[in-house]
């Protein structure tokens, strides 16, 4: 079965997630990733949001993003101090590849693998408006699947 699903359709906008400077440091970034992903439920922590950060200029356009990889692959904790002088744009994954609104999940699929990339920007024209995660696009595909038998 062909994914003709529209990837505006899988994708998760963009105003659900957290934004950052590209000029903060490791350390604020830290925490915006924290309380992006966790969330107070009665005193207990849940697994409640995304699990990136995006970095965005003071006019809100996307210049990367900051995942949980980025963080652990500059923290150690021999190093720990220095989490307030890196800053975020030196370890950001800059932004490879984008895919339009009125997009197919299929070209979706095909830009996230082409890129070797977990996460998409789509757009509206010049606007980012979401993102689509290769979890979206694998339970799409297994929706499809299961439709199928």
């Amino acid at each position: 079965m062909p994914l003709t699903q529209k990837i505006k359709d899988r994708m998760i906008p963009i105003k659900n997630y957290a934004t950052i400077t590209p000029d903060a440091t490791l350390r604020k970034a830290a925490r915006s990733l924290r309380k992006s992903f966790f969330e107070l439920d009665g005193g207990m922590r849940t697994v409640a949001g995304p699990r990136v950060v995006l970095v965005t200029d003071e006019n809100m356009k996307l210049l990367g993003i900051l995942d949980f990889k980025c963080f652990l692959e500059n923290y150690f904790p021999q190093i720990g101090g220095l989490a307030k002088k890196i800053l975020v744009k030196d370890i950001m994954l800059k932004v490879k590849g984008a895919i339009d609104v009125s997009a197919t999940v299929e070209e979706g699929l095909r830009t996230i693998v082409q890129n070797k990339i977990s996460v998409l920007p789509v757009y509206d024209g010049d606007k980012a408006v979401g993102l689509v995660r290769d979890t979206d696009i694998f339970l799409a595909i297994t929706d499809s699947l299961e439709k199928e038998t």
